[in-house]
């Protein structure tokens, strides 16, 4: 087997992303940044014996700061090393490419991915992220999330304490903070507690007032009305076409015909979701 080295192929270094072996004493290691929060040692006292063991599979990331650094991911990976393995030094990729927003973006990512963080935890890092505010579209693009799971969880920080410590628990979920969030205020926190105690109890459902509320879909009239007002505000093309196919005026042969010229490079979908699959029968 023929090795090949980064000079026989060319590769190009990238300056964002060197690892060196770091002091610790000049990491700053900042919890309150943390999207996580506080953890106990004895929650990465088995991440310490992994690492005893076969090594450190992914360094730490940090940024300069100071006359040092800032840690920026991987708070479990410094700790085990640093309290349970006693290193004084630690592998970091030094990002000196982060403004304050990337850093903790990159942060929270990368706890997302590896699933670590409970609701209350993901709902005060975007609270974090965000602290000026946010268009729902701006953080489902940015975290690669939908905006529903972007809007419950800045729900969830605008509701009572107590409500939030039941979504951490993972005794509430996403959408119970929907149906609780249609209460009045002041029936919030006993509503949460009603669907905990039900949840308990096997047979039993949830009263309709618990219950995530669905916008009623629209009759076939309400979206000939809609592709009307489209068409005599000035809007044509692919939108009104597609409300007509929604209310079955318009063959899904038609409306692939459409998105062809509007996409010229679209490639049709083959996976579950395929909207074609409900085909009309008319091909």
């Amino acid at each position: 087997m023929i090795l090949l080295t980064p000079v026989d192929v060319d590769m190009k270094r990238l300056k964002h992303f060197d690892t060196f072996d770091i002091p610790v004493g000049e990491i700053l290691y900042d919890e309150s940044f943390n999207c996580r929060g506080a953890f106990t040692l004895q929650s990465v006292s088995e991440l310490a014996d992994s690492i005893g063991e076969i090594g450190l599979q992914f360094p730490v990331v940090v940024q300069p700061w100071g006359d040092g650094f800032r840690l920026i991911a991987g708070h479990r990976r410094y700790k085990a090393c640093t309290i349970f393995l006693k290193w004084d030094k630690i592998p970091a990729v030094v990002r000196s490419d982060l403004n304050e927003h990337r850093a903790r973006l990159l942060n929270f990512t990368e706890n997302l991915e590896r699933k670590d963080l409970n609701m209350l935890e993901e709902a005060l890092a975007i609270q974090a992220m965000y602290p000026e505010g946010v268009s729902l579209r701006v953080a489902a693009a940015e975290l690669k999330r939908p905006t529903r799971w972007i809007h419950t969880r800045q729900r969830l920080v605008q509701l009572p304490e107590e409500i939030q410590q039941l979504a951490a628990a993972g005794r509430i979920v996403a959408t119970d903070i929907e149906a609780i969030w249609n209460l009045p205020e002041d029936e919030r926190v006993e509503g949460a507690q009603s669907i905990t105690r039900l949840k308990t109890r096997p047979g039993k459902k949830l009263p309709k007032r618990l219950k995530r509320k669905f916008r009623p879909r629209k009759t076939k009239e309400q979206i000939s009305k809609m592709t009307g007002v489209l068409i005599n505000a000035g809007i044509n093309g692919l939108p009104p076409r597609l409300l007509a196919w929604a209310a079955g005026y318009v063959t899904t042969t038609d409306i692939r015909k459409d998105i062809k010229t509007c996409a010229p490079d679209y490639q049709q979908e083959s996976n579950a979701d395929n909207p074609w699959d409900d085909d009309d029968g008319t091909e």
